[in-house]
């Protein structure tokens, strides 16, 4: 049973303006929303209307191109007024006709105007739209030393636009989906025609089309969870998301596709391996040798965040293990609450006061963090409830996990400690072990879009590999990924 707010999806125009403009001004509420403009005109012999949102249309621009269209020899459009209007007199680049009202009012709610003559059954849509936008700035959270400082902004012409910038070839492709009923959320499918697998862009779209939903207010999270099929639970990232539109370019060189959600900031990277979350641009505007060393360190950083208090807490709960060169690994003062829960305190503590920084003006973030360093540091070592040791752990294992440029694999690798902190304060050493091997378990059972998630590491590829550990040469980089399977594997002309 169709939904009574999509009732026009199948209606035609209607020659009878007076019916068109009946129905419009009861559907999207004329007198009822202030920022619906109705206006009514006379083109020759013959009445017209336009209807089109406050705000987001070019008030100048629209005014030049109705002035050419009325002021001429009305005898002119006796005949044929509607084509003769569109090919001579709609001086406006960006101008279409329309022979339903479904599209009609789509185009009118995205911000164009539509233009209706008296007796014609097809509408002209101007797309003359002012977009609301704010200037490209510096990603928050992709910062760099060197390269660019633009990024990505929340209209999606003008993500694109930066993308197009970068990438003037003619294969590249914006296909436009609508998401939700209601919401009619614009959504950009960005490839490169000539590389990417035709299969994965038919996954791709074959999963956009089916969404049904009434709208995506979360944007972007919406889309990935209908895309990416399968189990909701499991907390690693399988997409990345980037604010910065070289990188963008670089995985559509790649054979990768984009999806760039209009009113976000930002494009999400699919298909998407463990790897891709550990590796930052500002390696790529370093020397080899040096980006190697940023990325090996990253590496280390991340498997710290994870490894560092579980593997602490363990060796302190059994240390008749440890042989006594490793002694000092033991805490020197417990404090009053067990290790286990001193340290899942802690990270909850730390977790409080990242959350706190983010929603406080900019302003009181500075002041917050020293705030809850004295708090959980100073005080808490003072009157006994945390050891020295617990801290310390806890501080490295933060700024370990600060290290990704990947806020969602940051988010996954804290999760994943506490679970193994759980797992030793209950079974100890064992607890580790098993803890360990349950999150390889996982990542290695997880896939993004049917592509393995530790690819190439398994299934191993060699090539593949060394360049996800190290900072190749960029002239050393003559093939594409073979996972994602391009259609033009070479990326050096030969």
């Amino acid at each position: 049973m169709k939904n009574e707010h999509n009732e026009y999806m199948d209606m035609k125009i209607n020659k009878d303006i007076d019916a068109n403009i009946n129905y419009l001004k009861e559907l999207v509420g004329v007198g009822e929303s202030f920022d619906i403009i109705f206006r009514e005109y006379k083109v020759g012999r013959r009445r017209a209307a336009s209807f089109s949102i406050n705000g987001m249309t070019n008030d100048v621009l629209l005014t030049n191109v109705f002035q050419n269209m009325i002021l001429f020899n009305q005898d002119d459009l006796s005949i044929n007024t509607l084509q003769k209007l569109f090919y001579s007199h709609a001086t406006h680049s960006q101008v279409k006709l329309v022979d339903n009202m479904h599209d009609a009012v789509i185009s009118m709610l995205s911000g164009e105007l539509i233009f209706f003559v008296d007796n014609e059954e097809q509408v002209i849509v101007f797309d003359a739209r002012a977009y609301p936008v704010r200037a490209p700035e510096e990603s928050n959270i992709e910062k760099v030393t060197r390269g660019s400082r633009d990024s990505f902004v929340e209209t999606l012409p003008f993500s694109t636009s930066l993308i197009r910038r970068r990438l003037r070839d003619p294969n590249l492709r914006f296909e436009i989906v609508k998401v939700g009923t209601r919401s009619q959320t614009d959504v950009a499918v960005a490839y490169i025609k000539d590389i990417v697998n035709p299969d994965l862009i038919k996954i791709i779209k074959e999963r956009l089309n089916s969404i049904v939903i009434d709208g995506v207010p979360m944007a972007e999270k919406a889309i990935e969870e209908f895309v990416l099929r399968g189990s909701k639970w499991n907390p690693l990232p399988k997409v990345r998301y980037t604010e910065r539109p070289d990188v963008v370019a670089v995985h559509l060189l790649e054979g990768h596709v984009c999806l760039i959600v209009d009113t976000t900031p930002d494009a999400m990277i699919l298909p998407t391996t463990f790897w891709h979350h550990v590796q930052h641009v500002e390696e790529y505007h370093q020397n080899p040798l040096i980006g190697s060393y940023l990325r090996l360190v990253r590496l280390f950083g991340i498997l710290m965040s994870l490894l560092l208090p579980p593997v602490w807490l363990a060796m302190s709960l059994q240390q008749h293990l440890l042989p006594e060169s490793l002694a000092f690994l033991g805490p020197r003062d417990p404090g009053i609450i067990p290790l286990g829960v001193q340290f899942i305190l802690a990270d909850i503590g730390v977790e409080l006061v990242r959350m706190a920084t983010v929603h406080v003006p900019s302003a009181q973030s500075t002041a917050l963090g020293f705030i809850g360093a004295f708090m959980l540091g100073e005080f808490a070592t003072k009157v006994g409830l945390f050891g020295n040791e617990v801290i310390f752990y806890t501080a490295v294992a933060a700024v370990g996990g600060f290290a990704t440029p990947s806020v969602e694999l940051s988010m996954t690798m804290r999760f994943f400690r506490i679970g193994l902190l759980l797992l030793v304060m209950f079974f100890k050493l064992p607890g580790l072990f098993i803890g360990i091997i349950a999150i390889f378990l996982i990542m290695l059972g997880t896939k993004s879009l049917n592509f393995p998630y530790l690819w190439p590491l398994f299934p191993f590829n060699y090539q593949a590999m060394k360049d996800v550990i190290f900072r190749l040469p960029i002239p050393k980089k003559v093939l594409r990924p073979a996972m994602l399977k391009p259609q033009d594997k070479d990326r050096q002309e030969k």
